[in-house]
């Protein structure tokens, strides 16, 4: 029996599997984990030592840090941050390759798709604050390497490090980055969620963004436009859905104890928001979106100097622009009514229901608010 929290859900243990025994099956929570039909397995163990979290992994040793931009400001509108992703796959394209990435799916899904083209790349652009289902990336991903294809995966961590597992070697061809990452919330929730829009608006839904910028950077809103023509749109803080994945109450059990957070990192880059910037580097900032750029390895230093020319970029401090106690360098703490949640959403309670968990009692906010002061001044 899998304890949950050890289990990402990156798929390497079953994909690797010689006689095809473990299938990715959806829990009472909605996260996808490895069930094994013991009749047809052969014990060779492979699927133990492919796994990310049960087994070392070999980091990178180079850690150099950057803010900036995409000077393309159409691309940049389009994206969650500074639009370094484009950038980043467009040079890969350009070269024949292959670039994967979280997309929607006819369904508003989330699964990681490969895309060859630079129009396609509209799929991959902006934040899916939801856990993309990987299904036969890894194999994909292979394929395209040994046919000498380069190739740029880009997700979490934990599923970059679930790659590489399965991969066991080196491919000169193959280039990572990954998202400063809070955490994954439940498939589960969000097609609740979506369900409850679609009946609230009684259309079919055509366009979903998370991080729509019209009202800014720093305050995005929550988009989603009906095919009627009506829209909701939300600032990020107002909607019930972020209001659950800010509030740690709905992500995976292995994002409490994650691996992945900490720095040097096993991609070649991540990129991420780079919230504060206002204070750390103001002339960086027009609240049009500003990324942080951790250059991991030198094919990390390969890709950012190949595009180099194409953004505003600095030198920075990976401490100033990540600091000890942000978030997205260390796992995030459980909620204390977590347990309570899953079970309203066992009972299929409404998405005002399940929010209502979110709830703390005044000691529980006390404690979390003294515990906050201290990370802030580095006491932790």
């Amino acid at each position: 029996m899998i304890n949950k929290k050890d289990c990402c859900g990156c798929t390497a243990c079953s994909h690797i599997c010689p006689v095809k025994c473990i299938e990715m099956k959806e829990d009472k929570e909605g996260f996808l984990y490895p069930a094994v039909d013991n009749e047809k397995c052969i014990h060779c163990h492979k699927c133990e030592r492919v796994c990310p979290i049960g087994n070392l992994i070999n980091y990178n040793n180079e850690t150099k840090t950057f803010i900036g931009y995409n000077k393309n400001e159409a691309i940049r509108e389009k994206s969650s941050s500074g639009g370094i992703f484009s950038l980043a796959a467009e040079w890969i394209i350009e070269q024949n390759g292959v670039v994967f990435g979280a997309a929607f799916d006819e369904d508003f899904e989330v699964c990681q798709i490969a895309v060859e083209t630079k129009e396609e790349l509209s799929k991959l652009r902006g934040s899916k604050y939801v856990q993309s289902r990987l299904e036969d990336a890894y194999p994909k991903v292979q394929q395209y390497l040994e046919n000498n294809r380069k190739v740029l995966f880009t997700g979490t961590g934990c599923q970059i490090a679930g790659l590489k597992k399965y991969l066991n070697k080196d491919y000169e061809n193959l280039y990572t980055v990954d998202v400063l990452c809070h955490g994954v919330p439940s498939p589960k929730i969000w097609k609740m969620y979506l369900e409850e829009k679609k009946k609230q608006y009684n259309a079919p839904i055509q366009k979903i963004e998370f991080r729509n910028k019209e009202s800014g950077w720093k305050n995005f809103s929550v988009n989603i436009e009906f095919a009627d023509n009506r829209r909701y749109c939300i600032k990020f803080y107002e909607d019930k859905f972020m209001q659950m994945f800010l509030g740690n109450i709905d992500l995976r059990p292995s994002c409490h104890n994650c691996r992945f957070k900490g720095f040097p990192r096993i991609s070649d880059m991540t990129i991420g928001d780079s919230w504060g910037i206002e204070n750390y580097m103001p002339d960086m900032d027009d609240d049009r979106g500003t990324s942080v750029i951790v250059v991991n390895s030198l094919k990390g230093k390969q890709m950012l100097e190949a595009v180099v020319g194409s953004l505003n970029l600095k030198e920075a401090s990976l401490d100033k622009a990540l600091p000890k106690a942000e978030i997205r360098k260390q796992s995030v703490e459980i909620h204390p009514n977590r347990v309570k949640f899953f079970k309203c959403v066992e009972k299929g309670e409404s998405i005002d229901a399940l929010c209502a968990c979110l709830s703390k009692s005044l000691i529980q906010k006390v404690l979390s608010l003294i515990r906050y002061i201290f990370m802030r001044l580095g006491a932790l």
